[in-house]
């Protein structure tokens, strides 16, 4: 097939979940047989497509070309909520229209417009998270400052209603995706295209452990790894220094906010180390990696990319809704039990060890690029227009 991702950005290192995903799936897509194309708006570091094997990589100006774009006023008026100028729509219809694309993929969020002037192509949205969802885990009734992500889902909602006669096919990271997706839009054919990871990229090593350590890694500028932190630095790692007066927790990620900021108490040893662009060896130094994340929905790369890394992981039950972990993954739903078994892992090596051996030869049978591939080709393949019957 002939297939054209378009994604405003890609960006470098690859610190989102748009990132991670897009770039993956094309690779391997094109691995694959597909001639695979990209359109951006904003040039890509070299680095963020190197390895992904693209047969052309265009960008989309604002010139307008003429081409046919009929948009509701509904459709029009999230258009201006992006700000996304009519020519780049236009230039993404004719760019599909050139190519003979068998089909278009918009990454991200603010992407549905781009389908405005595609014609003759299966339109396809990589939405990944339910963003409805997404930001209604993160409202509470008691907390006031929160209200703004409802009405963040209620603006998200309406966006993605207005769009939906726009979209053959939807892409979702899990099955509560989906059905929330589904609920909010009513568009009928979403498929479930779980995230995969590297398992060369992200492998074991032979780093010397510290064993009364913790590690956290993301995005701290997003709302579910701060809430995940404010609850893991709040509730439990005070019971973690109680029981050990010299244990670690080490943040690492890009853009922190103050809210993140404020959580760094070398004193109680918690440190963070922000915009590190590699950050495998230091994770392979930590004994344990904590996810205790209490909002937000879809599959966590870092859950993988740990797992893949061979580490013993201690996660919120939320962390892994969706997911068929089994025993490879210790968990904790509140703060004792969370603290629980970190401990019990930080007293015992040899649990270490094999929980993380667990945990990556479970990510490595369940969690593959390949996998996901599969997925995106039986969707595509099931949108494909049917042969005319040949004469008798």
């Amino acid at each position: 097939m002939r297939l054209l991702f378009i994604k405003e950005r890609f960006g470098w290192p690859r610190s989102s979940g748009h990132d991670v995903h897009g770039y993956h799936l094309m690779r391997e897509l094109g691995r694959r047989g597909h001639d695979v194309s990209l359109a951006t708006i904003h040039e890509p570091d070299p680095r963020a497509l190197d390895g992904a094997g693209l047969v052309s990589i265009y960008q989309l100006s604002d010139e307008s070309v003429g081409e046919p774009l009929a948009l509701s006023k509904s459709q029009e008026r999230f258009r201006n909520y992006w700000g996304i100028p009519v020519g780049r729509i236009q230039q993404a219809g004719k760019l599909a229209r050139d190519l003979d694309a068998d089909a278009v993929i918009v990454v991200g969020l603010n992407v549905l417009p781009y389908l405005g002037a595609v014609r003759n192509s299966q339109r396809i949205w990589y939405a990944g998270d339910e963003w409805v969802w997404h930001h209604l885990s993160q409202t509470s009734v008691w907390r006031p400052s929160t209200w703004k992500e409802a009405k963040q889902a209620v603006v998200k909602g309406l966006y993605e209603r207005a769009y939906r006669s726009l979209l053959d096919r939807v892409w979702m990271v899990s099955e509560s995706d989906r059905r929330a997706l589904r609920w909010v839009t009513g568009c009928a054919n979403v498929d479930v295209l779980a995230n995969g990871v590297d398992g060369d990229h992200f492998a074991p090593g032979n780093e010397a452990i510290e064993l009364h350590s913790c590690v956290f890694w993301g995005r701290l500028d997003f709302g579910p790894n701060i809430q995940a932190l404010e609850w893991f630095c709040g509730h439990v790692w005070p019971r973690l220094r109680s029981e050990v007066n010299n244990a670690r927790f080490t943040i690492y990620g890009f853009q922190p906010t103050d809210a993140v900021r404020k959580l760094v108490r070398e004193d109680q040893g918690i440190t963070l180390t922000a915009d590190q662009p590699d950050i495998r060896s230091e994770v392979r130094r930590h004994a344990v990696v904590v996810l205790p994340f209490v909002s937000g929905g879809g599959i966590k790369n870092k859950l993988l990319e740990a797992a893949a890394l061979g580490k013993a992981i201690v996660a919120t039950p939320r962390t892994l809704r969706g997911l068929n972990a089994g025993t490879a993954i210790a968990t904790g739903s509140s703060s004792r039990a969370f603290a629980r078994e970190v401990l019990s892992l930080w007293k015992s090596p040899s649990r270490l060890e094999q929980l993380g051996k667990a945990a990556r030869a479970w990510v490595l049978a369940e969690h593959t690029w390949e996998r996901t591939a599969e997925m995106a080709e039986r969707g595509m393949m099931l949108g494909q227009p049917k042969p005319e019957a040949l004469p008798a």
